[in-house]
């Protein structure tokens, strides 16, 4: 598709926009054209209290507004969409390069923010028989950052909040655009000359000196501080729609002199300018701050009272500046940094809940998912070199065979840890509040509300029907094979509660066969027909064999004492996910073979930026996109040697009589991946025995 090189031709996007433009009543729409429109970028912000000045018909609860650019290949356009619209992007299936059809766009009046006229997409069809990567086809031959815009160029800003910056798509912790700095604004590092002789008339103050003034009751003027960052927290995204705080953030940092340590907290404005400059182990001179109690303090953490400094973008506008190595005097008496690395030899014999350091080579990424988690999880700088772990790892490394080591490293696929208890009481016990055996149709419920990537574990009394084996050279097609005698995963050793937890597992094989129906064995009706055919193409979910230790036993297992009572294979409901067998309408959940998302990959260094964007969640900028099919280029980890499908009936919970006579509790891991696919894999399954 070629676009023209000025919009003198008035493309279909034109054409349907100055509709709305020439309108006399602002409440009229205008449909899109026969022509698709693509989505060449997704951009999420927080609402603010003028959301039912923009949306008064909105009945919508969400915290999130969205803004999009949608093009047809000739000019493009930046967009608000509709909060009747966020559940499909919720679920993905409203994306950065998804082809729409049946557009309705409403005129969304003259913004200051926005410099001028703006538009809101009411509603649309996402659609989906133009595959994954629509646009990625559709403007393979443009250059989409050169589209020229339809009226002018808009602003960077969210349309429809007074916001200072954009969300990131997934999550509230993370930074994205262009106003979070790198490198420090030159007032940081070399302030006006004013707010230098400010700063430097005043005198060095300790924070141990600073906190007595406080507590006192002292208001002399404050000195200037000289601190040691020790930590420094992930941003936080505090706004709420009922507050119009045009930058709502906040990051805390342990900070210490030779005297007391203490809380910074960086707000607001402080937090694009400063947050991705300052790390861990940089020495800084602080001043124009605020003081008053800490969180802990007021709170009642803390016995002892402390104070928080605060940085603030006016009233005062705090002074920040870092200064540099070689002008950081030891006769300052700063900390080091406190630092407690752990050997992996020493970190299997540390007690639960240690807090330490580990430094190590990544040889796994899993990968991404929707679940909330604390901590900063690692350095991007390194200002403890010059320690002796560190000195002794960074020896090790130069030793070690790099090509060999790369070879080993995997990337992408389902990963749960820490491993589930091996006994169904301790299980249960350790639920921690959370819902014990529930429902088929209530996991379904819960499964339909899933947002993108989002993981849920359910437990779920079920009987299986039907398990298959497909082995890692099958390519697409399902087949009946032995399953290998493996060596089951480590994250999921089989073991006795009071048992070794780093033992190394048993071998162990299957008590089972899916070769041919007489093959069967106990506790498994064999499947009457191939399990991937269109009949029941949603029939089954995938696991690896790292979770199977339920159809695996010891060795020694006796062979002859199969049950008489098996699944028959002419049970009505044989090979199908229901809710209950009292259910007039079977409600199919899960996939009919592993997912790509899934699967382990060898990591492939040349391309890792490639290989990171495919595993990774879904981007929000075209330039950023790879082809839906791009993991598929990459090799299966070595250590994957195939899954198997299974395909399970899932029973409403009532009394414990009827609980007794069921078979097994199934532990399921339940995570969207976009659109109406929802994977579900099984983690652990614990037999019910009378």
């Amino acid at each position: 598709m070629a676009a023209p090189s000025s919009l003198s031709g008035v493309c279909a996007l034109e054409r349907t926009l100055n509709r709305l433009i020439a309108a006399s009543s602002p409440s009229l729409k205008a449909k899109s054209q026969a022509e698709p429109l693509y989505v060449i970028s997704l951009d999420r912000y927080g609402r603010d209290p003028n959301f039912d000045l923009y949306f008064p018909d909105s009945i919508s609860m969400s915290e999130s507004l969205f803004d999009a650019t949608v093009t047809d290949g000739h000019c493009r356009v930046k967009v608000s969409l509709d909060p009747s619209l966020n559940k499909l992007i919720h679920r993905n299936q409203l994306r950065c390069g998804s082809a729409l059809r049946n557009v309705v766009f409403s005129a969304g009046g003259e913004d200051s923010q926005a410099e001028g006229r703006t538009f809101n997409i009411c509603s649309l069809e996402v659609d989906s028989s133009c595959g994954a990567d629509a646009a990625l086809c559709a403007l393979s031959s443009q250059t989409v950052s050169s589209l020229p815009w339809l009226g002018s160029e808009p602003s960077s800003l969210p349309l429809r909040a007074r916001r200072s910056t954009y969300l990131p798509l997934w999550n509230n912790h993370d930074f994205t655009g262009d106003m979070w700095r790198e490198t420090p604004s030159e007032h940081g590092e070399d302030e006006s000359e004013d707010e230098a002789v400010e700063a430097d008339g005043r005198p060095i103050v300790s924070l141990a000196e600073l906190r007595r003034c406080f507590l006192s009751g002292s208001r002399r003027p404050r000195g200037t501080l000289r601190v040691r960052i020790l930590h420094k927290s992930r941003l936080m995204y505090y706004g709420k729609a009922e507050q119009s705080c045009e930058c709502p953030y906040k990051a805390e940092m342990q900070v210490a002199d030779g005297s007391l340590s203490a809380c910074v907290v960086l707000w607001n404005t402080v937090c694009l300018e400063w947050y991705r400059c300052l790390q861990p182990g940089q020495v800084l001179k602080l001043s124009r701050y605020r003081v008053k109690e800490s969180y802990s303090s007021r709170s009642g953490h803390n016995t002892e009272p402390n104070i928080e400094i605060s940085l603030n973008s006016r009233n005062p506008t705090a002074i920040v500046s870092i200064i540099p190595k070689q002008h950081v005097s030891p006769e300052w008496s700063l900390p080091a940094l406190p630092h407690n690395f752990q050997s992996g030899q020493e970190l299997l014999s540390c007690p639960n809940s240690t807090v330490c350091d580990v430094i190590g080579v990544v040889v796994f990424v899993g990968r991404q998912e929707r679940i909330r988690r604390k901590g900063t999880g690692s350095h991007p700088v390194m200002p403890y070199r010059g320690l002796r772990p560190i000195r002794q790892f960074l020896q090790w490394l130069k030793q070690v065979d790099e090509e060999s080591m790369l070879d080993r490293a995997v990337i992408g696929g389902y990963f749960s840890y820490p491993p589930l208890p091996v006994s169904l009481q301790s299980f249960m016990d350790n639920r921690e509040g959370e819902a014990g055996l529930i429902s088929g149709r209530e996991m379904k419920l819960q499964c339909d509300g899933l947002h993108y990537r989002e993981r849920r574990r359910f437990a779920v009394q079920c009987t299986i029907t039907a398990a298959v084996y497909h082995n890692r050279e099958d390519s697409g097609r399902t087949r009946y094979s032995d399953p290998p005698s493996a060596q089951l995963s480590p994250r999921v050793p089989r073991q006795k509660e009071s048992s070794d937890r780093f033992r190394t597992p048993t071998k162990r094989k299957l008590i089972f066969s899916t070769g041919t129906p007489s093959s069967a064995r106990k506790r498994l009706a064999p499947p009457l027909q191939q399990a991937s055919t269109e009949d029941n193409a949603e029939n089954e979910f995938s696991l690896f064999d790292g979770a199977m230790e339920f159809l695996m036993g010891e060795e020694d297992d006796n062979d002859d004492d199969d049950d008489e009572d098996d699944n028959d294979p002419d049970d009505e409901d044989n090979g199908v996910f229901c809710i209950a067998p009292t259910s007039p309408l079977p409600c199919h959940l899960g996939l009919t073979r592993v997912a790509m998302e899934t699967l382990p990959r060898s990591f492939c260094y040349e391309r890792r930026h490639v290989q990171a964007a495919a595993v990774g969640m879904q981007t929000n900028s075209f330039h950023k996109l790879v082809p839906h099919r791009e993991l598929e280029s990459f090799s299966p980890a070595p250590c994957y040697t195939g899954y198997f499908t299974l395909t399970m009936k899932v029973d409403l919970i009532a009394t414990a009589t009827q609980l007794t006579n069921q078979r097994l509790v199934c532990v399921l891991e339940a995570c969207a991946l976009g659109g109406d696919k929802v994977e579900l894999v099984l983690n652990r399954a614990f037999p019910l025995r009378s």
